[in-house]
């Protein structure tokens, strides 16, 4: 705006919406789990990312580690391919994280809704140049929580819902610190996890829908 010298207050945003229908909360995660051969004992985070330098991965996968090191009740699903994905297996097992880890490959976007829904705490480990986190929302959606870090989409997205879900930093160890706080509370306080799915759910309910960005539209048009 400040390039193309435009007045801002000329510009109205207008966020993208999610399908509320096909992305739902559901209670079968149990039956999910064993449907997609993941541990079901476990409690699981999930990623949902192109595997190229940007999206932090090999800073999770660390993060993890350290994660490991203080419960090993965790497993990470790792979706979506890409030229970093031999490098980021190597990785893996060279921090003996073999057993903590699955990469589950391009998940189809049909998949992807149980995906959500199977998993605890989805995970965004940005380093840079993240757009509009339509994943945020779809995670959400589902009553997924979700923490991110501080870059681009996400810290837009999750600022407005409660800026703790949001990492200080791009580090494995600022990650770290808050899957483990998480991760107590879905252990320990269930019933605090769950009032925090619905109000994932809510809060895209009320900000996201795909009905919501069309009556903002049509506002706009008609104005």
């Amino acid at each position: 705006m400040k390039l193309d010298k435009i007045n801002t207050n000329k510009i109205e945003l207008n966020p993208g919406g999610v399908d509320l229908d096909r992305f739902k909360p559901s209670i079968e995660k149990t039956s999910i789990r064993e449907e997609l051969d993941i541990p079901e004992e476990k409690i699981i985070l999930l990623t949902v990312r192109n595997l190229v330098h940007r999206m932090g991965l090999e800073n999770l996968i660390k993060a993890l580690e350290l994660v490991v090191k203080n419960t090993p009740d965790i497993f990470l699903v790792i979706g979506g391919d890409g030229p970093l994905k031999n490098k980021l297996i190597t990785l893996t097992n060279r921090l003996g994280l073999g057993d903590y880890v699955r990469f589950s490959g391009f998940i189809p976007d049909d998949d992807l809704p149980d995906y959500y829904r199977m998993s605890d705490l989805f995970v965004l480990p940005t380093k840079e140049l993240e757009g509009f986190g339509l994943v945020t929302l779809e995670s959400m959606a589902t009553g997924l929580p979700v923490v991110g870090t501080p870059v681009g989409g996400t810290k837009e997205i999750l600022n407005k819902f409660d800026s703790a879900f949001l990492f200080k930093d791009t580090t494995p160890e600022a990650m770290a610190e808050i899957i483990l706080k998480y991760h107590r509370i879905i252990k320990y306080s269930p019933q605090e996890w769950k009032e925090t799915s619905v109000k994932c759910r809510k809060y895209v309910e009320d900000n996201y829908s795909w009905a919501k960005n069309v009556d903002e539209l049509e506002k706009l048009l008609i104005e």
